[in-house]
């Protein structure tokens, strides 16, 4: 069951026309089709129509391909690169234009390490606005290097009394972040939340059609991995079980969806061994399509936060193989809608893809079941509901605090 903790659902219901407007400053670290990109946009396409309510963005390391979709929504969108040599001072020069606003933001909400830590470091510069953090996941720090490991690590400590919520994106990633020594009276749990009335299982033609735009011969079984092709996803593990799958099922093609440095290294090695590997990369709307016109969906990631594909997958009713490991023993039922495998064990995670190629019976009740846990538990409309009462509280004079 998701937890949306810390404040109340449809929090103020009774506001009218009058009322003064709640602005709203989304900060990302880019533009691109990432886990925190998708949200923040599903959250924009959600709540841009909420009477009273104005939302800008920013990305504060680069553009990527939500940039111009974000736009259309008519939702004020930028890009200020605040990296390399200059950047702290264009981040100041930034953070200086928007306090001096005429309407400055109320609430600056952060997503990922890197804009997270700078705005804090800027804060007094928008002084009408609180600060909250979306945080995905603590392992992003570890993936810096020892050295700069350590540098985030004391920054984030000694700032973090700047922040006024933080929010995790599962009750798992709270946990983390409470044994971390996060302060546990403002960080609350609002769970990253899919679209499953735009999200749904496919038709027969529509299955067809994408596997021809797969390029995916014959009706044999088709693997789908999405993700990024970088080593904590473990996509190599993924090419090891589905050489194990593909000498049961001859017929068999795995899908690799996304872009990643191990992309070339992943190529040569299915060229070498021969095996029937589609690289796909990016995909944006057509996504939730592969993913419900899939057998099984494949994901042994070594850490997840929330596991925002597997979701979409669940939502368009195609059982999963994942990773045992984070926020996906809250997301999966084991069994149930997939399984939850060790994602360093290619033999095991091709044993229960074998499972559910053997009985597609049984695994179309386990993507409905799936399905089901998804649209209640993690619709995002939730999410959207959440986000919009924390907003409003962080913004009211009245409400300092969100325990």
């Amino acid at each position: 069951m998701a937890e949306y903790t810390g404040v109340p659902r449809n929090a103020d219901p009774a506001r009218d026309s009058s009322e003064r407007k709640l602005r709203v400053l989304l900060v990302l670290n880019s533009y691109q089709q990432d886990g925190p990109g998708n949200l923040m946009f599903h959250l924009c396409q959600r709540l841009m129509a909420e009477p009273g309510l104005v939302i800008e963005t920013v990305a504060l390391s680069r553009t990527g391909e939500l940039l111009h979709p974000l736009r259309d929504l008519g939702i004020s969108s930028s890009v200020v690169p605040t990296r390399g040599r200059g950047g702290f001072a264009r981040l100041r020069q930034w953070a200086e234009e928007v306090g001096k606003r005429t309407n400055p933001p109320d609430v600056v909400h952060t997503n990922l390490l890197w804009p997270d830590l700078v705005l804090r470091l800027v804060r007094r510069r928008i002084p009408s606005a609180r600060l909250a953090s979306t945080i995905h996941g603590l392992h992003a720090v570890s993936e810096k290097g020892a050295a700069k490991g350590v540098a985030y690590r004391v920054l984030d400590r000694l700032s973090r009394s700047r922040v006024d919520a933080f929010v995790a994106i599962s009750g798992h990633v709270r946990e983390t972040m409470l044994a971390n020594g996060y302060p546990a009276d403002r960080t609350l749990v609002i769970p990253n939340g899919v679209d499953a009335v735009q999200i749904f299982p496919v038709s027969e033609p529509t299955r067809e059609e994408t596997r021809y735009m797969l390029n995916v011969e014959g009706s044999g079984p088709l693997v789908v991995c999405a993700g990024n092709l970088i080593e904590l996803k473990g996509p190599f593990v993924t090419l090891n079980a589905f050489a194990l799958v593909h000498e049961k099922h001859p017929d068999a093609t795995l899908a690799f969806i996304g872009e990643g440095p191990l992309r070339e290294s992943l190529e040569r090695e299915a060229e070498a061994r021969k095996l029937p590997v589609r690289f796909i990369g990016h995909l944006s709307r057509m996504l939730p399509q592969v993913l419900g016109s899939a057998d099984v969906v494949v994901h042994p990631s070594r850490i997840e936060g929330f596991g925002l594909i597997v979701a979409e997958t669940l939502a368009a009713g195609t059982p999963v193989v994942c990773g045992d490991a984070g926020g996906m023993r809250e997301l999966v039922q084991d069994g149930v809608s997939g399984y939850l495998v060790d994602p360093t064990q290619p033999a095991q995670i091709a044993a229960r893809i074998n499972d559910l190629l053997a009985d597609r019976h049984r695994a179309r009740t386990m993507g409905m079941a799936g399905r089901e846990h998804v649209a209640a538990n993690y619709e995002i409309g939730r999410t959207a509901e959440a986000y919009l009462a924390l907003w409003r509280k962080l913004s009211s004079p009245s409400k300092m605090g969100i325990s």
